[in-house]
């Protein structure tokens, strides 16, 4: 089984499209082996309403939280989500729900956790990743991050720290929450997911990771991105201060 996981604020736009190529390779590669969560984290723009409607020959669970909580607590209720329904050979994959991921990937992504990778990164510094629709700002400042993550947390398999597109094996994130319980995703906004990267690397034995390039498409994006950028670099650095005072 496959379950993907979709965090959701306001994307009513975004998931209609999304789904319907969700539903396409679930035709053409999955079949019924192939459900979707969504998480509508407290939108105001009807996005349980677009997830709900779906598409046919798709199955869409949808979790809604009643206030905006932040993209940590809706991926944390979304794995728990996932988890549910997967059995520890299954796999869970997380992307973003502004149909900025091409979910034609999962199909590559997937066939390397069957091949015996744990985690697996739709990443855009792999060899024939490309990003589209992004400032050269913004394209300087994720290098750079990926640069330094790389220098202080190096991660063999790993040059994408930050993107949230990603296969697991689900007996990996049992593991993980079995661990640290709610505390496995506990940073802010979109840092939760250099922090979930840094808490599964020191499981044993250590996870084999690997990475897929990734065509990131912001000029597909509907509306402005939801990531600050300011507020995101002081919480990353926030986190790199406090593991390193742990290691």
């Amino acid at each position: 089984m496959i379950v993907v996981v979709l965090p959701a604020y306001n994307e009513a736009d975004a998931l209609p499209p999304l789904l319907r190529r969700l539903q396409t390779v679930s035709a053409g590669h999955f079949g019924s082996a192939l459900r979707v969560v969504v998480v509508d984290d407290g939108s105001s723009d009807g996005t349980a309403e677009a997830a709900r409607a779906g598409v046919s020959g798709l199955d869409v669970r949808v979790v809604v939280h009643p206030a905006n909580r932040g993209l940590n607590e809706a991926m944390r209720t979304g794995l728990l989500a996932a988890l549910e329904q997967a059995g520890g050979d299954d796999i869970v994959v997380t992307m973003d729900a502004d149909d900025t991921h091409a979910p034609g990937l999962i199909s590559r992504m997937t066939m390397l956790v069957e091949e015996g990778n744990d985690v697996v990164i739709a990443s855009r510094y792999a060899p024939g990743g490309r990003v589209r629709g992004v400032t050269f700002g913004r394209r300087v400042l994720s290098r750079g991050a990926s640069l330094l993550f790389r220098a202080v947390y190096p991660v063999r398999g790993v040059r994408d720290y930050t993107c949230g597109y990603r296969a697991y094996r689900a007996g990996l994130l049992k593991e993980a929450f079995a661990r640290w319980g709610d505390q496995f995703i506990s940073e802010p906004g979109f840092s939760c997911m250099v922090d979930i990267l840094l808490k599964l690397r020191t499981l044993e034995p250590d996870p084999i990771m690997g990475e897929v390039p990734l065509v990131l498409r912001y000029d597909l994006k509907h509306g402005m991105s939801k990531m600050r950028a300011a507020r995101t670099i002081v919480d990353t650095l926030v986190l790199m201060g406090r593991n390193l005072r742990g290691r």
